[in-house]
């Protein structure tokens, strides 16, 4: 039996450039995703990602990124 899962992140330090907007559609296909916001609702599914992990997350290289989790 699945249950209900909303799981949205933020771009807390700067927008996601399209290469990370790429990395995290690997995340869903069905995510709404833009530069500073990722958002998806499962019902029947499982998020495939680690949620702590993705709100922790730091890309080099320039400026720090994040990105926080409001689950």
């Amino acid at each position: 039996m699945s249950e209900y899962q909303y799981y949205e992140f933020l771009a807390v330090d700067r927008p996601l450039d399209d290469q990370e907007q790429a990395e995290v559609r690997a995340l869903s296909t069905r995510a709404r995703i833009t530069a500073t916001r990722f958002t998806n609702e499962y019902h029947w599914g499982d998020f495939r990602g680690d949620p702590r992990n993705a709100s922790t997350r730091t890309s080099p290289p320039g400026p720090p990124g994040r990105i926080s989790s409001s689950t």
